[in-house]
């Protein structure tokens, strides 16, 4: 299958190493003709910058037509307008010239301000600019083609460690839950999901056994020999959000190598 990766960054490079060599046709995009020779060696490259105006091409259409679509285009606090503009702009993409399908990288954001157990069916707080700038870009693509939505928690893995994240800053009350996943685990089950053409559907991926924030940053920072967070000295009075990825771990052919994020730890650098 010829599949398109817009946006050849941490995530996106890693996902078209484990896509290509599951025998996949690869290309990757970036706002810029300048690219890592380590990208343009391994893959096929174009330029696409959502940022600006984009017209369909001869080009774009050779490319598009056919092609499975991942979007690793991550959403801005600080310009929600141009993050929706991109969106737009590859969902218009997509439809005029014949994409097959999408592949959404979205964000567990999405059910911030909830508390307890979420998971794919909750009802989201779209009151809040943040979690509405989530959404909106989420039915821009499953408006445009099958779209298979992924909601990733936080992302750990090879030059992601954790405790860079958090190392000898106040973080806040230690006994609400972390909610992570670490990259390999996002891309053994986009490996499957294009194995199986699983779209339209929407899937939470998060490490499926939880432990608590000061749990896990202490090891991280331990791990790392970074200096430890400092956390409340008070318990918090409101339940943590818990991700729940039980529906991710029916995939058939799919199961999590890291069942929580403390056993990925020692797999980040």
């Amino acid at each position: 299958m010829k599949i398109l990766v817009i946006g050849a960054g941490w995530l996106g490079t890693q996902l078209a190493t484990q896509l290509k060599a599951d025998g996949h046709e690869l290309w990757l995009s970036s706002r810029s003709a300048t690219k890592s020779s380590a990208v343009t060696e391994q893959f096929g490259h174009f330029v696409l910058d959502l940022g600006q105006s984009v017209r369909p091409t001869a080009a774009l259409e050779t490319l598009f037509k056919d092609a499975l679509i991942i979007c690793t285009v991550p959403a801005s606090r600080s310009d929600g307008e141009s993050y929706t503009r991109a969106v737009a702009q590859l969902a218009t993409l997509m439809k005029q010239l014949g994409s097959v399908a999408c592949i959404h990288l979205s964000s567990t954001g999405i059910y911030e301000g909830l508390s307890g157990d979420v998971n794919e069916q909750s009802q989201l707080q779209l009151a809040d600019p943040r979690i509405e700038l989530l959404a909106v870009g989420e039915q821009l693509l499953t408006a445009a083609v099958p779209c298979c939505t992924l909601r990733l928690a936080g992302l750990i893995g090879p030059g992601r460690h954790p405790a860079r994240f958090l190392s000898g800053k106040q973080a806040g009350a230690a006994d609400v839950a972390v909610n992570m996943v670490h990259s390999s685990d996002i891309c053994a089950a986009v490996s499957v999901i294009v194995q199986q053409q699983l779209w339209p559907e929407l899937y939470n991926l998060s490490s499926p056994q939880f432990c608590s924030k000061a749990e896990f940053y202490l090891t991280a920072c331990e791990l790392a020999s970074l200096p430890a967070p400092v956390f409340e000295s008070k318990s918090i009075s409101t339940q943590s959000r818990r991700v729940i990825s039980a529906k991710s771990q029916t995939i058939v052919g799919f199961s999590y190598q890291f069942e929580s994020a403390l056993a990925a730890l020692p797999f980040c650098s």
